[in-house]
């Protein structure tokens, strides 16, 4: 059956306006040629230590201090948005070593280093050109690992354009949110237990009592 000319067009144009299927992406993380992650002291993570990647929400002065100094793995979590973790979209692990939802340490290449991927991530997962982190932890269990690290850089660190891929490579590192970084190792930091945050937080307001005290006591002695 032969269609009108116009019927025809608008079926074309129709077509032409439908949203485009959603490609897919992919994240490879790699320590190699850069700076292991590593303790504190700067002995190497062992195998099997987890690294979560993702995004986190540092929009305001509030949220970046949780993330630089909470040990309250709830609240930081809140904060982030992982790839891969079995969430619809946010792609799948392929790594050597893994057995679970997260890139880790698998000593591919070195002892303490880490490479693998997260292939088939829609597209459309988050918005292209979003900054990526690499959320450390010195054991296989984020939530009970005595040591945390934050880290990101500014160039390369992006969440891809359809079709492409970004390489989170050490090398590139220039953003330290939690940790410090020594030139030749990027150092995670303790986990504040909650019991030291309260008593510090206690000794905050205990001190700020006390001056506000003093300066009262001062202020009156002008009079």
């Amino acid at each position: 059956m032969n269609l009108p000319r116009t019927s025809l067009l608008f079926a074309i144009a129709a077509f032409l306006a439908l949203p485009a299927a959603a490609g897919t992406v992919s994240v490879t993380v790699n320590s190699n040629s850069g700076s292991p992650y590593t303790f504190g002291d700067g002995s190497l993570l062992p195998t099997g230590s987890v690294i979560r990647i993702g995004a986190f929400d540092l929009s305001s002065p509030e949220n970046l201090a949780i993330v630089q100094s909470s040990g309250d793995f709830t609240s930081v979590d809140a904060l982030f948005t992982p790839l891969a973790e079995n969430i619809p979209g946010a792609g799948t692990i392929s790594q050597t070593g893994a057995i679970g939802d997260n890139i880790v340490i698998n000593d591919v290449f070195a002892p303490g280093a880490v490479y693998g991927q997260i292939i088939n991530i829609d597209s459309a997962y988050l918005p292209s050109g979003t900054q990526l982190y690499a959320w450390v932890f010195s054991s296989d269990d984020p939530v009970t690992a005595a040591e945390w690290g934050v880290f990101s850089a500014t160039v390369g660190w992006d969440f891809p354009i359809d079709p492409g891929s970004s390489t989170l490579s050490t090398f590139e590192v220039d953003e330290v949110v939690r940790g410090t970084d020594t030139g030749t190792e990027l150092r995670l930091s303790a986990v504040p237990e909650p019991q030291a945050m309260i008593l510090f937080a206690a000794a905050a307001l205990f001190f700020s009592g006390r001056r506000r005290r003093f300066a009262k006591t001062l202020a009156h002695s002008f009079r």
